[in-house]
């Protein structure tokens, strides 16, 4: 089953009959750090009406949403489930709502809130994660270029690269791609270039 989360953080705000919605969105890892985004908001938009939240963290099976003041059912529920539609977790979001003095009711809340949400998360985007391998390369001096304008064709990331009798250059790539860049990198070299696989990781690639 494939995990879902935000791409990256984000900020949107909405203003709803003179109402001023501010919808933030974190990838979080913990409970602890869900909590500690909520506070920091709280601490930044001090004068506002409310500060509505939802977060899921699936490492640790916690998802928890509130009113924040809102009448029960109008805030916290609607923006958690914006998130749950699209089964998505590892998020923080917090609707920050400055009153203006227009009562919105009942159905008036929910439809701020939801879309204060949704609009955030299409700002953030939605990332599937990936599993990706952290790969050793030792090459000699003469093949070492040869093989970064190989990699170009490939979506990786640079780790560290070491000079001493040969180079050592290691590299993260998606899983799918690890085979079809250990064969191409030995032909290249004659069979002379070391591939060594020394971690995995999930990381987050962008599906919309």
């Amino acid at each position: 089953m494939s995990i879902l989360v935000p791409f990256q953080s984000s900020e949107i705000e909405l203003i709803e009959r003179k109402s001023r919605f501010i919808g933030n969105i974190w990838i979080v890892e913990s409970e602890t750090e869900a909590r500690e985004r909520i506070a920091e908001t709280a601490a930044k938009h001090y004068s506002a009406s409310h500060g509505v939240y939802a977060y899921d963290i699936k490492s640790e099976n916690a998802s928890r949403f509130s009113d924040a003041g809102e009448p029960k059912g109008t805030a916290g529920m609607p923006v958690y489930e914006v998130f749950r539609r699209e089964d998505i977790t590892n998020y923080c979001c917090v609707v920050t709502r400055y009153f203006g003095g227009i009562l919105l009711g009942a159905g008036g809340l929910i439809r701020a809130y939801s879309s204060t949400a949704s609009e955030a998360l299409a700002a953030a985007g939605v990332a599937e994660l990936r599993p990706y391998i952290t790969i050793a390369i030792l090459c000699e001096y003469t093949y070492f270029d040869i093989v970064r304008a190989f990699l170009r064709d490939y979506e990786h990331t640079v780790i560290d690269t070491e000079y001493g009798a040969d180079v050592l250059y290691s590299i993260c790539i998606s899983e799918e791609d690890v085979e079809s860049v250990r064969e191409g990198i030995v032909n290249l070299s004659a069979g002379r270039a070391e591939i060594m696989e020394t971690g995995i990781e999930l990381k987050p690639y962008r599906i919309k």
